[in-house]
């Protein structure tokens, strides 16, 4: 929508770089207030999470290189053009992971000690993170004309469905094409398309959708020209601040920090929460038939179930 705040040159400054920026300060300012209360130096808290923000950078491009290898394969130099975009957020949980626990395991610090300490604001800084996203037009939701059917089904098809939408209507795979879809539903009230055997209605299923224009030619209007899309960002801010909020709340009383059930919350919270945006994503990164995120969701919701049982009823580990 307005990916820089002012440009100068080549130099600009980007809403979502400036949103990376507050999410760590932030982050650093409560964590170092309570790691000092606890008894860690400030100098310690603050190279503990420059170290888990590097690993999470190079574990989110690692995981998202991966997942699109068939590109990647046929453009190597593009594997270091992080400027292109191209950071997955379970790749850069589990790096940070990777790093913050290596870091940890070197100066003697309990692993969930830490991210007792740093998980709230995270999962908050997460939530800040995604109007970078809405700034630059992209994380966006398909078409607020999609059936919830479609929508919600296990396996993702909705680009077969999208391809099928496009032919029934005989226009081309391009934003001009796709933007007139929205005055043909205007001008009959409806549209009608079958898939599958069964017959779909093309409508506005919700009056919140967000268009986006070409001033920037960001992804959400290369995909879908003007048509409003569900704001999966905002769907995913709200949620990460309101969970975020709940785990502050823990986070304040000291007996609960070491003990694990914090991280294991943010885990099932995050799991929880993304599971369902990715319903609603339209660039979700796949495994196969199936969306990357719903099995990398499922896997946090599982290990931060353990990790809030063997907090609550063991008297933490690790």
């Amino acid at each position: 929508m307005f990916p820089y705040i002012f440009k100068i040159g080549v130099f600009e400054l980007r809403v979502y770089s400036l949103m990376y920026l507050i999410g760590i300060l932030m982050t650093l300012y409560f964590v170092k207030k309570k790691g000092q209360k606890l008894g860690f130096s400030k100098e310690l808290i603050e190279n503990l999470i420059i170290i888990t923000f590097i690993g999470a950078i190079i574990g989110a491009r690692i995981y998202y290189v991966v997942l699109k290898w068939d590109f990647y394969s046929r453009y190597p130099k593009e594997i270091i053009a992080i400027w292109h975009g191209g950071l997955a957020i379970h790749g850069g949980i589990i790096g940070g992971i990777i790093a913050a626990y290596l870091y940890c395991k070197k100066y003697g610090i309990r692993i969930f000690q830490y991210g007792d300490m740093v998980l709230p604001f995270l999962l908050i800084s997460q939530g800040v993170g995604r109007f970078g996203n809405f700034a630059n037009g992209e994380a966006h939701g398909v078409p607020t004309i999609t059936p919830p059917s479609i929508i919600f089904k296990v396996k993702n098809v909705f680009p077969e469905f999208w391809s099928t939408v496009l032919k029934t209507f005989g226009l081309k795979n391009n934003p001009v094409e796709v933007s007139k879809l929205m005055d043909l539903i205007k001008e009959k009230g409806a549209l009608t398309v079958q898939f599958q055997g069964k017959i779909y209605e093309l409508k506005e299923y919700v009056p919140w959708g967000i268009s986006f224009s070409p001033k920037y030619n960001p992804p959400a209007y290369q995909d879908f020209g003007t048509l409003p899309v569900h704001p999966t960002f905002f769907y995913e801010m709200i949620l990460n601040f309101i969970c975020g909020y709940f785990l502050v709340r823990l986070w304040k009383d000291d007996k609960n920090i070491g003990k694990g059930v914090i991280s294991g919350l943010y885990l099932i919270f995050y799991g929880v929460i993304r599971g369902f945006v990715t319903c609603f994503r339209a660039d979700d990164l796949m495994i196969g038939f199936l969306r990357a995120p719903h099995l990398a969701s499922l896997i946090m919701i599982v290990i931060g179930s353990v990790l809030v049982y063997k907090g609550k009823n063991k008297g933490g580990i690790l």
